[in-house]
């Protein structure tokens, strides 16, 4: 009997080169950076709020890549949840060994 594998079932979702969790900091970044944006626009002229979206969108792109390969999906989520601890909890990493 053969059995189908799906070898996309391993793998996150990935969108634009960013994975899985990083998803969604991506689209709270970029309802930020419409915001800042449209602040910008309304204060200055268009073509300036235009110029601070792009050059604000490339910026937090570049920096989320950089991010999701220092810190993998784990690690991300153990960071968020120490960050929601309180200060006198101390957090140390286990290391393992043979």
């Amino acid at each position: 009997m053969k059995a189908q594998v799906y070898r996309n079932l391993d793998r996150p979702f990935t969108l634009f080169g960013i994975r899985g969790r990083y998803i969604v900091i991506a689209g709270v970044t970029l309802l930020g950076v419409l915001v800042i944006s449209l602040i910008v626009g309304t204060a200055c002229n268009a073509f300036v709020g235009l110029a601070t979206a792009l050059i604000l969108t490339v910026a937090a792109y570049l920096t989320l890549l950089e991010v999701q390969q220092r810190f993998p999906e784990k690690a991300l989520g153990r960071r968020l949840g120490a960050m929601n601890l309180p200060k006198f909890i101390l957090i140390r990493s286990k290391v393992w060994k043979r």
